[in-house]
């Protein structure tokens, strides 16, 4: 499990300043001369090349998938919000991430405009396969992820557009240490920040778990599904 954060009252003025963002799109089908038709098996040049601009923003909703090309991975999240079991996340899945939500947790959904942290979860497993075991190298004692590498996220508005963020600093503090530390939560809000919050595999399988692997992130914009696969390489 995962030691969960209810971050003080700060956070909930932060809940109360998250805006959900719909984009609208407008067309006006008389004000643009109709395009030719293109012989069957052909394919004009804007049709042959991919979409080069994602759009500038997308609006808060819930996670559906993400992409770390580093490490070569891709995890799809739970449905709803993150499991809480005795102050712990406990996501319902072995496979599946989920993000941190709902009452008592006013984190932010993302998106462009997210006014505070959106914190991810996931399991790892000792000799077992889990969404987050990419993310640390217990036996060695180290993160997979260096500072500058990027995390992709696909949300449920974000449409073929994905997040992009910058990975930006890396922790392993002990579980009991986590909700107080500022350097991972800050001390107000942070707009754009995203954490991914999993469990430490010790090197010995039969010792238990007594730290987090955290990486902190942050969003730097947003690119096409074409950019995202370009860029990942499953290892």
């Amino acid at each position: 499990m995962i030691t969960a954060v209810k971050y003080h009252i700060r956070r909930i003025v932060a809940l109360l300043l998250i805006v959900l963002l719909l984009r609208a799109l407008l067309h006006d089908d008389h004000s643009a001369p109709s395009e030719p038709e293109t012989p069957t098996g052909e394919t004009t040049s804007a049709q042959a090349e991919p979409r080069r601009h994602a759009a500038a923003t997308i609006g808060a909703s819930r996670p559906e998938e993400m992409v770390v090309p580093a490490i070569g991975l891709r995890a799809t999240f739970e449905g709803a919000d993150c499991r809480v079991v005795n102050g712990a996340i406990d996501p319902k899945t072995m496979d599946k991430a989920c993000a941190l939500t709902g009452e008592g947790y006013p984190y932010s959904l993302p998106g462009t405009d997210a006014q505070d942290i959106v914190v991810v979860a996931g399991h790892t497993g000792a000799g077992v396969s889990a969404v987050f075991n990419k993310l640390y190298d217990g036996k060695n004692e180290r993160h997979n992820i260096g500072i500058g590498e990027h995390l992709y996220l696909r949300t449920a508005s974000s449409g073929d557009d994905w997040l992009q963020y910058r990975a930006t600093d890396l922790h392993d503090p002990q579980k009991g240490t986590l909700a107080a530390d500022t350097s991972i939560w800050g001390t107000g809000p942070m707009p754009g920040r995203l954490l991914t919050i999993s469990c430490i595999q010790p090197a010995n399988p039969l010792a238990d778990s007594v730290r987090n692997a955290v990486v902190g992130w942050q969003l730097v914009g947003t690119v096409t599904g074409e950019q995202v696969e370009k860029a990942f390489q499953p290892r």
